[in-house]
């Protein structure tokens, strides 16, 4: 028994999650193709030359991490991006995503900045943040297409602008052409060319101080005007001067102190004092207005990092479970397991709260929501049977799916690049159809990922021979799989109603066979199928493992798959540079499945099947 014990804990827990995490590997590793601006480029432009090197005797006085004083002050910034009012620390942090693939940038000195470091550093000194290695190059290819001669490189690194500069002509060139196609029509070098350049175009504005005051809506308009209104960037308010108009005295004492800022950027106390006292003109001129009311609550949710806390509860999690399968006996090791996943299970959970009080919204209304609800979900779904059975079979489950799902919303953060908080197109403005038919048909993917996984659970078992002659813990994880399976298929069928209802309301018509429309069904049809099956007695313990490990990528399918297909009315979930990954992952459930039905000996039938 106790060797039997060793090898499950060790072999079973270690191919689950090789099977589970291979999207999460390969989503990272996916190069992220971003949209083409609007009309790119067709040359480098000449009129926005890069900085110059400091002198020595300034670039002396520059410190490469500003002080901690300064950088909370700016982070709390209130900026309008994206239709929506923000904390600087949010722009800034997808700013330097997009341009580096890291959330913080390492120096020549050995010094690490954060995002709200980084972005300050650009607009006060730019002459050294052209030499800072930013920009993330996938493939060396775009190097040699531009002709620019750099030294020593990797295949995938990272640039400076100032490496970038001498073949910025050409590379805008390239990517006007590569702007003229479709995205699907692109080859892998002109999509990075079309990144690279759009990275570079933005990075360009920020290093001239006239247009980097133009990105940055930093002012609120005046109490009296239109709540819609958008608010202004210091351009806006020098346009406004120059054209003889009339300025609000509050923006004019505020265009002062931001223009004193450029000016003090050697002298650390006075430019602190200065940035405090516009940031608190800022938010006095905010809340006047009624707006950013959970400005300071986004930026205390940036500062907690829960995810990464409850990433760690789950690892945690995991090792102390594996530990139990290796000590059986042991009674505290599954007990801080079970505590390590319930802790974060409830952190996860706080993550989402936050998010839908900062945003008024459901809990789910991005795809990236979706991932985080499909874990916490899940997670409280395995951690209620393990409570019901004791077997540690729902608590290995729990840490295996919180841990999964976390590393593939970092994965979905990293590969997007863009706003987790995003405002909603319209036909997605509204709070009932998203806590009602999105929510109810997000917690029938998270049931059904949850079958899934216990159903491959048992696959290998079988697979590596694990629990030979054990028909009563097969018989015992088909009944868990089987309520699991039913209450996926509640909602799932549940869900597809209610989102033919407000289909009929927004265009019209019940139904229109519309690909997300169809993936829906297909995940209830296959769910309702293996109900009735094992109902019927066509499907045993191994027959229902094996049917819901399946299920798994029909529910892949309606959730990730048909938005690569670009086409209908749901096409606003689509999601470039997912297509490796979803097939990875098809790939090898489809492997497993397939060799659990390769015939075996007599030796190795049990009465299970």
């Amino acid at each position: 028994m106790t060797r039997r014990t060793l090898a499950f804990s060790t072999v079973l827990l270690a191919a689950v999650l090789t099977v589970l995490t291979a999207p999460a590997r390969v989503l990272a590793a996916v190069p992220a193709p971003a949209a083409a601006p609007a009309a790119a480029p067709a040359a480098a432009p000449a009129a926005t030359p890069a900085p110059q090197s400091a002198p020595a005797s300034e670039a002396d006085h520059v410190p490469s991490v500003m002080p901690a004083a300064t950088v909370e002050l700016f982070e709390a910034l209130p900026v309008q991006d994206g239709g929506r009012v923000k904390p600087l620390r949010s722009l800034a942090d997808v700013t330097l995503l997009r341009l580096s693939g890291k959330r913080s940038l390492s120096l020549a000195d050995g010094s690490k900045l954060s995002a709200p470091e980084w972005l300050l550093r650009v607009l006060l000194h730019p002459e050294l943040a052209v030499e800072d290695p930013l920009f993330l190059v996938q493939d060396d290819a775009v190097i040699r297409a531009v002709e620019i001669m750099v030294g020593e490189h990797r295949k995938r690194d990272r640039y400076s602008f100032r490496e970038l500069e001498p073949g910025l002509s050409r590379l805008f060139e390239l990517a006007h052409e590569a702007a003229q196609l479709e995205e699907r029509e692109r080859s892998n070098l002109q999509a990075q060319t079309v990144v690279l350049a759009s990275n570079v175009n933005s990075f360009l504005g920020l290093l001239d101080p006239l247009e980097a005051t133009r990105a940055l809506a930093l002012l609120p308009p005046g109490v009296g005007v239109d709540t819609t209104a958008e608010w202004l960037t210091p351009a806006d308010m020098e346009q406004r001067g120059r054209q003889a108009l009339s300025v609000d005295p509050e923006h004019a004492r505020l265009m002062g102190l931001w223009q004193q800022l450029k000016r003090q950027r050697h002298d650390a106390t006075a430019f602190t004092a200065t940035l405090d006292e516009f940031q608190r003109g800022t938010r006095a001129l905010m809340a006047a207005r009624g707006e950013g009311g959970q400005v300071d609550l986004e930026l205390r949710y940036h500062r907690l990092g829960l995810l990464s806390h409850a990433l760690a509860c789950f690892l945690l999690s995991f090792v102390l479970v594996a530990i139990s399968w290796l000590r059986p006996a042991s009674r505290w090791v599954p007990r801080l397991g079970l505590c390590a996943a319930a802790l974060g299970t409830l952190l996860l959970c706080a993550v989402i709260v936050l998010r839908c009080v900062i945003r008024g919204r459901p809990p789910v209304s991005t795809l990236y929501e979706t991932v985080l609800f499909v874990a916490a979900t899940g997670c409280l779904l395995a951690l209620i049977m393990e409570w019901m059975t004791k077997r540690r079979v729902g608590l290995a489950a729990a840490a295996i799916l919180g841990s999964v799902g976390l590393f593939l919303a970092n994965g979905y953060e990293l590969l997007d690049k863009q706003d987790t908080m995003p405002s909603l197109i319209a036909v997605l403005d509204t709070n009932f159809w998203l806590a009602t038919h999105v929510t109810a048909i997000t917690l029938g993917y998270s049931a059904g990922m949850l079958a899934a996984l216990l159903g491959n659970g048992l696959l290998l078992a079988r697979l590596l021979r694990l629990r030979r002659a054990d028909a009563a813990w097969e018989r015992e994880l088909a009944r868990m799989i089987y309520g699991i399976v039913a209450f996926a298929a509640f909602f799932a069928t549940v869900g597809t109603i209610l989102g033919g209802i407000w289909a009929n309301e927004s265009w019209g018509r019940f139904w229109g066979w519309d690909p997300k429309e169809n993936g829906a069904l297909l995940i209830v049809i296959t769910q309702v199928a293996i109900l009735h099956a094992r109902k019927a007695g066509r499907l045993r313990a191994f027959g229902t493992a094996w049917a819901a490990a399946f299920s798994g990528t029909v529910i892949a399918f309606s959730w990730w798959g048909v938005n690569l297909l670009g086409v209908g009315l749901h096409s606003y979930g689509f999601t470039s540079g997912i297509h490796n990954a979803l097939w990875s992952y098809y790939l090898l459930q489809w492997g497993v499945c397939a060799v659990a039905l390769w015939p075996r000996g007599p030796a190795e039938a049990t009465p299970a099947n």
